[in-house]
């Protein structure tokens, strides 16, 4: 066979990678010699197949830089690969390892570097062979080494799902700085299985005694139409359809393994001690790639209701729906569900959230003081005056006429405002103290009657129509309240409140009242005279409680923003609205004086005090309040 010829000429724009792409510029016109793992003999050509093989890699090639040119990495990988594999060219592995360098995934970006070294290396120029090293040595920061010893021969070696290997290793495995799933296993013995953090440049050692199993059963394990495949228990080869062995009792996951995409789905089986399980599973192509990064690094992966391992997991699944769930103790689950399309590789990384409510969290929990304030509007659907239930009713004028006892009405809206500190007892329960302020007003639009007396005319009716009726309240206010949170990330806090407010509540009454008043021999007098009723403000002790629902985001150890609703039940004094410029004020019929008009024949008329109806002013109540807080703790 000849040499493998490169591809030359134009290349796609990059966007805004191209100042990574560019920097291989130099690499991309790759002379024959370069491009070949060996000296070929002189004689050999390209077949018609290799031809073929080496179209489709230029095409996945020049695929790969449009898609490393739109940041899309994951994709272009994808083709570099397809291109190493129908043509390895050394400009497919530099943009292989590059892509894997910018996806942070650093272990394999070595292996393709030293892959490059290995088939390229004798061509490369001395200038191209110190960017290849000082690459290595670069990302060798971001790397460690797993080195694993087993009391048993051909111990097989999973790490973060993957098997690298059987005991003894032939060298330490790379792998990325992080907590690695190491799981070690060999039939008839009972796994072992740790978590194992690795910094940069660091080796770590993991030593298996693996123990006879004490509690075991039978698993056959069959492929549904007869074909040969690697059997893969709980991450590791086990051995080949039709396969047989004794494995630890409980929940397995089960996959098979064939050549390129060929494979099956994981499946579960219960193993029950002294009991044989038959598993049947039907091969088919995986043609999509999953990858899972949960943290804690010891959650739990299922997928499509099969556990498949823990901490990082990688492998294959057929294209489309797919019901990922993870799990860790103390921790909210998180259950997603993904469409993966043909060809594409998907990473799902996951940070599980704590779920304070669960007594594990409670270790090394210190009480501590901690403040918050926060505001927002304040809504009412009414006061519970006098005023408001007359909204519902109708009214004689008097002129004798019906209307609508009340034509306009806006609820009660306003503000409320404050602080609170507290003291965090547990990691959920707190006791609080809050100090605020709020504000409300309503107004309304109502028919009013009033009735008039003289000494000459004895009783007589004033009305007015659209009367301009005003109720507001406002003060400070205080609080005890008691709160549990729960997660830690994304708190959600339910609180109970119970305080007191001193109100200022302030009435005001204005229009203008019609009547008539008797001439004696000559026709009533019209009366029509626009008032305002002066009525004093009344500070009162409003009792409240209620409860309080708030859901933030920690951005910090000690800092919480969030949002949240309280509705609080506000207990008013009720009692009479007072007032009017007749008498001190102070009597619950509020009365005003008119003045007196001119009648017909030329006499002075006096309509004399009209006086209102005994009302009822600021009683019990329910508000709400949405408002936006921050929290520190300290």
């Amino acid at each position: 066979m000849g040499c493998v010829k490169c591809w030359e000429g134009k290349l796609p724009a990059f966007g805004r990678t191209a100042a990574l792409l560019l920097a291989l510029a130099t690499w991309l016109p790759v002379s024959r010699a370069e491009a070949q793992t060996a000296p070929a003999p002189a004689a050999a050509a390209p077949t018609p197949d290799d031809a073929k093989r080496m179209s489709e890699a230029k095409e996945r090639f020049l695929r790969g830089l449009d898609l490393a040119g739109q940041d899309n990495w994951d994709a272009a990988l994808v083709e570099f690969m397809a291109s190493r594999e129908l043509y390895p060219t050394r400009v497919a592995l530099v943009n292989a390892a590059l892509s894997l360098r910018t996806l942070k995934r650093y272990a394999e970006a070595i292996e393709m570097n030293n892959e490059l070294v290995q088939k390229f290396g004798p061509a490369m120029t001395p200038e191209d062979r110190k960017k290849v090293d000082d690459t290595l040595a670069e990302l060798r920061a971001y790397v460690g080494e797993i080195d694993v010893e087993s009391d048993q021969k051909d111990s097989v070696v999973v790490i973060d799902g993957q098997q690298r290997g059987t005991t003894p290793l032939p060298a330490p495995l790379v792998v990325n700085v992080g907590t690695h799933s190491v799981r070690v296993s060999h039939e008839g013995f009972e796994a072992h299985e740790e978590q194992l953090p690795v910094a940069g440049k660091q080796r770590k050692l993991v030593r298996a005694a693996l123990r006879h199993l004490a509690q075991s059963g039978i698993i056959i394990v069959k492929e549904a139409s007869g074909q040969i495949l690697d059997v893969v228990v709980d991450g590791a080869v086990v051995g080949k359809t039709p396969w047989q062995g004794s494995v630890a009792v409980g929940m397995r996951s089960v996959a098979l393994r064939g050549e390129g995409d060929l494979g099956s789905l994981p499946g579960a089986a219960t193993v029950k001690e002294h009991e044989t399980t038959t598993v049947t599973l039907v091969a088919t192509k995986l043609d999509a790639q999953v990858r899972i990064e949960p943290v804690p690094a010891s959650a739990r992966t299922d997928i499509d209701g099969v556990t498949v391992g823990t901490g990082i997991w990688q492998g294959q699944l057929t294209s489309g729906s797919h019901q990922v769930e993870i799990y860790a103790p103390g921790h909210v689950p998180y259950r997603k569900r993904i469409n993966i399309k043909s060809g594409q590789r998907e990473i799902v990384r996951v940070a599980l959230e704590r779920d304070l409510s669960n007594p594990m969290w409670a270790v090394g929990f210190r009480p501590h003081l901690f403040v918050e304030v926060d505001g927002g509007l304040a809504l009412a659907g009414g006061f519970g005056t006098s005023a408001d239930s007359s909204c519902s009713g109708k009214l004689t004028l008097a002129d004798g006429t019906d209307v609508d006892a009340c034509s306009k009405q806006s609820a009660p809206l306003g503000f409320m405002a404050g602080a609170r500190a507290g003291y965090q007892l547990t990691s959920g329960l707190a006791v609080e103290a809050f100090v605020g302020y709020l504000a409300m007003s309503e107004e309304m639009t109502r028919a009013i009657v009033a009735d008039g007396e003289t000494r000459t005319t004895g009783k007589l009716s004033f009305s007015s129509a659209e009367a301009h009726d005003s109720t507001s309240i406002s003060g400070p206010l205080a609080a005890f309240s008691a709160s549990y949170q729960f997660f830690d990330k994304t708190p959600l806090l339910v609180r109970l409140w119970g305080g007191v407010m001193r109100a200022r509540v302030a009435h005001e009454l204005s229009g203008t009242l019609w009547g008539q008043v008797p001439d004696p021999g000559n026709d009533p007098v019209d009366v029509s005279q626009t008032l305002t009723i002066r009525e004093p403000k009344q500070n009162v002790w409003m009792p409240l409680v209620g409860p309080e629902v708030r859901f933030g985001y920690r951005f910090s150890k000690r800092f919480v923003l969030d949002l949240g609703v309280a509705g609080l039940l506000f207990l008013g004094p009720g009692g009479a609205r007072r007032g009017g410029n007749v008498g001190d004020g102070n009597s619950p019929i509020r009365k005003t004086s008119l003045a007196e008009v001119e009648s017909a024949s030329g006499a002075r008329v006096q309509p004399g005090v009209v006086s209102f109806k005994e009302e009822a002013t600021v009683s019990t109540f329910f508000g709400v309040v949405p408002s936006i807080g921050a929290r520190v703790d300290f």
